[in-house]
């Protein structure tokens, strides 16, 4: 599968975060079944204090993570949107959350970042339950009307440390990248010196 992320930044951009909006139910988004026009639509994607995060797997735009910043300062929501419910896996929801906690940690000092999970969600709370990155918090009762029915919605908090782990690895992998490539640079003006012919 090949998963591609997209920051929402050019115009072109917008047009795909659009498109992942524009899904009028589904089980995997975190705000519950949504009935958005396309001026809703237009009202999200203009909103600047909102960032975006567009999921496409496959060629396919299938989905936006999106976050915006709460009262208090150093304070996140997350949000997941879904235009295709069969394409979410808890891989696929793990790697988009880790790539959003990224780039929301690295452009802004982040003391607590919350993500609501609605209990019918299968994937989800599969995702919760076998990945570490979010600690619950409790449970909010009939936060949802779905099928009939309410239900309740998760609220969890997002394990920072847990996140910086792979930043973390990635560092370590740049500081190995960067010792080869010294390695090589001095190899190479080594060789370089030594096929330089001097005359007085």
């Amino acid at each position: 599968m090949n998963v591609e992320f997209i920051p929402v930044l050019a115009e072109r951009d917008e047009k795909l975060l659009d498109e992942a909006l524009s899904q009028l139910f589904s089980y995997v988004s975190t705000d519950g079944p949504v009935w958005r026009t396309a001026a809703q639509r237009q009202r999200i994607v203009r909103d600047e204090r909102k960032s975006h995060l567009v999921v496409r797997s496959s060629g396919r735009t299938v989905g936006a993570i999106s976050w915006w910043a709460g009262q208090t300062p150093g304070f996140f929501q997350l949000s997941v949107s879904s235009s295709d419910d069969r394409a979410w896996t808890v891989q696929l929801v793990d790697a988009s959350l880790r790539e959003a906690v990224s780039l929301l940690t690295r452009s802004s000092e982040v003391k607590r970042v919350e993500l609501l999970v609605p209990t019918y969600s299968d994937v989800l709370i599969e995702y919760l339950t076998e990945r570490d990155c979010f600690e619950v918090e409790g449970v909010l009762r009939n936060r949802f009307f779905i099928d009939g029915e309410y239900w309740p919605a998760v609220i969890c908090c997002a394990n920072i440390e847990a996140f910086s782990d792979r930043d973390r690895r990635q560092l370590g992998d740049r500081q190995e990248l960067l010792a080869a490539l010294r390695k090589k640079t001095l190899e190479d003006l080594t060789t370089a010196h030594d096929g330089t012919s001097w005359s007085a």
